[in-house]
């Protein structure tokens, strides 16, 4: 059966110059269907391309046969964002010759009789293959890696021949691409060696800067030969008895994006190690070393490189390391092509710290206590945790720009790439680490990441069997609060999603000791709660319902 569909959307690069076609369904293929949120987000983003019609271009109105499989609003074609991917239902590939017309013969001899002929190309099916051809030779032609000819004959309407086979010919000409005939090279592929050398240098600079960070400590780094690819390592001869050494690993996640939103990446370290280094202290453990992987699109081309945003995030490794008090002692840097993201620098960070236990101060959570005080740390961002959740509200309910929008002395971006407190170096000095003398009794502590208070700190009492009640807590930071008001996000999911003020909770009979020592060294903290005897965790909301909300300690959902 052949349909007629129109052009709905200027977005998208395969429609341009097409309103109405004649083009063929076939074999029950199936139809669009969505639910209504995602409609709206599609017709708001204007990637709703084609919808069934009659042939005066007149909606069909759902009905059959103008729209020949119940398609939802009648849709036949849609879009991605940047309008260079289509899925649509109809196969304009079968109609790009008159010829497969269900009425060609017919519309031949009138034609003939009439002394004319038809033309042997549909062309406005024709033009939806021209349009991805002229698109991909626009975008491609000025660095040389494919070049679509434009002959003379290309720019002159479609002859009126009766030989389906010289149109045939003509189409294979308008899409040949021609082949470089020079050897192929690494940097075709989007590999730059020059500049992967060179960013790789920047980084290695940057991550010798942080060796000091451990000079005279577990973890001090022995270098044999000064080079970036060259040997790092660290003496464990001599490591008394009881001692454990491990790995963990974690990625700053979605925040990147935000950086790339911002074009600032000099505060994105910052959040990388707070995720690795922040958790190796809830183990009771000491973060030492610390490798990293580095997944960037491209480092660009000559001028366009990307080097500039490379020396950003080596300026921040230098600042994070030092307020985690650790080593950076290697890094992978890649060049991958695929990655998403926002802008034309885009990448993907992730982490490995090495720490090292007694295995006699390891956290296990058997010693928390009944009656045992919570001491909640401030958290003036979201840390890297939710920001999914954050980036669809904020583009659902503000647009594509939201982070451009002012908001409470700057922007809403700025506000949202706020950096991550490391509370890592503190907590060492508080509780010992691996060979110190601690300051203060404690008896756990729970990072307050994915999952949020009522996950973190479920885990973490689990093995005691108790509960905790927090009623005095931080207020969650502004663009939270603006977030979760955008989104109409309840406070038991703000709770399970973000930290809602608090990085870390510290489980202590000392609490005026450790906020006493937190506080000398410029991190403010509060008694939040208490350890209860029933399972539960009971949170007295800061957030926009300010209800009293109730959790499964020992099974949380």
């Amino acid at each position: 059966r052949w349909v007629h569909i129109k052009d709905n959307s200027d977005k998208c690069v395969f429609t341009r110059g097409i309103d109405l076609t004649h083009i063929p369904v076939a074999h029950g293929e199936g139809r669009f269907c969505c639910d209504p949120e995602t409609y709206r987000v599609l017709k708001e983003n204007n990637q709703i391309v084609f919808t069934y019609c009659d042939e005066s271009g007149q909606d069909a109105n759902s009905l059959y046969p103008l729209n020949p499989n119940g398609a939802m609003n009648d849709v036949a074609a849609i879009c991605d964002m940047s309008g260079r991917i289509m899925g649509m239902m109809p196969h304009p590939e079968r109609a790009i010759y008159a010829v497969s017309e269900p009425e060609f013969q017919l519309k031949k001899e009138l034609a003939k009789r009439a002394g004319k002929k038809i033309p042997e190309l549909i062309e406005t099916n024709f033009m939806i293959f021209k349009n991805a051809v002229d698109y991909v030779n626009e975008q491609t032609e000025a660095e040389g890696s494919i070049s679509i000819p434009e002959s003379a004959e290309s720019k002159q309407p479609a002859p009126e021949t009766s030989e389906v086979a010289e149109a045939a010919e003509r189409v294979s000409t308008k899409f040949a691409v021609k082949t470089k005939t020079e050897a192929a090279t690494y940097a075709d592929a989007g590999v730059n060696l020059e500049l992967g050398d060179d960013a790789s240098k920047i980084l290695y600079e940057a991550a010798k800067r942080t060796f000091e960070n451990r000079k005279g400590l577990i973890g001090e780094v022995i270098i044999p030969l000064d080079d970036f690819s060259g040997l790092r390592a660290v003496d464990v001869s001599k490591l008394p008895e009881g001692s454990l050494m491990c790995i963990s690993f974690d990625g700053v996640g979605t925040k990147v994006e935000i950086a790339q939103r911002m074009n600032d990446h000099t505060t994105i370290a910052y959040d990388l190690l707070a995720m690795v280094c922040d958790d190796a202290i809830v183990r009771g453990a000491e973060p030492v070393l610390v490798g990293t992987v580095l997944d960037v699109n491209s480092l660009g081309k000559g001028k366009g490189s990307n080097i500039h945003q490379v020396r950003q995030l080596a300026q921040g490794y230098i600042a994070a390391a030092r307020e985690a008090n650790v080593a950076i002692i290697n890094g992978e840097l890649a060049e991958l092509g695929n990655i998403s993201g926002y802008g034309n620098f885009n990448y993907n960070w992730c982490a490995g710290v090495i720490w090292f236990a007694r295995r006699d101060r390891l956290f296990t959570g058997r010693e928390i206590q009944l009656g045992d005080s919570i001491v909640v740390l401030e958290e003036g961002g979201f840390r890297s945790n939710g920001i999914s959740l954050v980036r669809r509200t904020f583009r659902d309910h503000i647009g594509e720009e939201w982070h451009k929008l002012s908001f409470e002395g700057s922007t809403l971006g700025k506000h949202v790439l706020t950096p991550s407190r490391i509370y890592s170096k503190a907590m060492v000095k508080i509780h010992g680490g691996f060979n110190s003398e601690g300051l203060c009794e404690i008896h756990g502590i729970a990072h307050i990441t994915g999952g949020g208070i009522p996950g973190k700190l479920s885990r973490i009492l689990r093995p005691s069997g108790l509960g905790a009640e927090l009623d005095n807590l931080f207020e969650p930071c502004k663009a939270m609060q603006y977030c979760q008001q955008l989104g109409k996000i309840t406070d038991r999911e703000a709770y399970r999603t973000w930290n809602m003020g608090q990085g870390m909770a510290i489980i202590t009979p000392e609490p005026e000791r450790v906020i006493e020592e937190l506080e000398r060294l410029g991190i403010r903290a509060k008694v939040g709660g208490r350890i209860i005897l029933e399972k539960k965790i009971i949170i007295h909301s800061k957030g926009l319902s300010r209800e009293r909300l109730v959790f499964d300690a020992e099974n949380f959902e």
